[in-house]
């Protein structure tokens, strides 16, 4: 059991994930990785209302530990590239002058992995031009998430390394700048596949709901706090608080 004035004492950024935002019923999917952008929106509100401030993890990676304590940060993350994230979220951010960071999938048209998969409806990620737009905005991060979104656990270190180099090289050239932080496709991977990220370069590797409590604990297994269709605003200010975690990782 953790104890009541450990709970409420320890305290780390929220790193929240997201993946698609929908405007009306042509988004909704079979699977519930998606929010409506009306909900999404009374979610920076909320966050602007109570002084959060959004950063990326170049941001995270120049602030000292003492520095991360003085304001009430907060990272925004959204996985995949999805072309609504052009067209719902960067609106929004430029609104609020909020940042994001997108873990895109560089060589695809759209969720080919989840179309195979489960049968999802086809849903087009964003295209190099509007990538390039948000980007020079200096709202925007991105980062890796392979070429073709696979399951990192179930290929060769040969073929991790391809899906996971190719993919930063193609969006370094195409963004003129480094990657700072990557996405593990799902949430799965395997010990190679943080090595390999760690080789690469990259600051730090992201999960979905492993990891650590603290960010420095393991710097290439981060954990996320997902954020889906079934997300109140009273389940939303709980997960921003910064402790929420920390009863998935006593």
């Amino acid at each position: 059991m953790i104890g009541i004035f450990e709970y409420f004492l320890k305290k780390e950024i929220p790193i929240l994930m997201y993946h698609r935002l929908i405007n009306n019923e042509n988004g909704i999917g079979k699977n519930t990785i998606y929010l409506n952008v009306e909900e999404f929106e009374k979610q920076l509100k909320y966050l602007k209302d109570n002084n959060y401030i959004t950063i990326t993890f170049k941001d995270l990676y120049i602030l000292s530990k003492e520095d991360r304590k003085k304001r009430k940060y907060i990272i925004l993350t959204f996985d995949d590239g999805y072309k609504d994230n052009y067209d719902l979220l960067f609106p929004l951010l430029k609104k609020y002058n909020m940042k994001a960071v997108i873990y895109m999938v560089s060589d695809e048209k759209y969720n080919k992995w989840d179309v195979e998969a489960s049968g999802e409806k086809k849903f087009d990620l964003m295209s190099k031009d509007e990538m390039l737009e948000m980007h020079k905005s200096g709202l925007v991060e991105f980062g890796g998430h392979t070429l073709h979104h696979p399951k990192l656990n179930t290929l060769t270190e040969k073929e991790q390394k391809h899906e996971i180099e190719e993919n930063k090289i193609y969006l370094e050239e195409t963004l003129g700048e480094k990657l700072c932080s990557f996405a593990y496709p799902y949430g799965i991977f395997n010990v190679t596949s943080k090595k390999i990220v760690k080789e690469l370069g990259f600051n730090y590797g992201l999960a979905t709901d492993s990891g650590a409590f603290y960010i420095d604990d393991d710097l290439y297994q981060v954990r996320r706090i997902g954020i889906f269709s079934d997300i109140t605003m009273s389940k939303f200010k709980r997960r921003v608080k910064g402790n929420y975690n920390l009863k998935y990782t006593k």
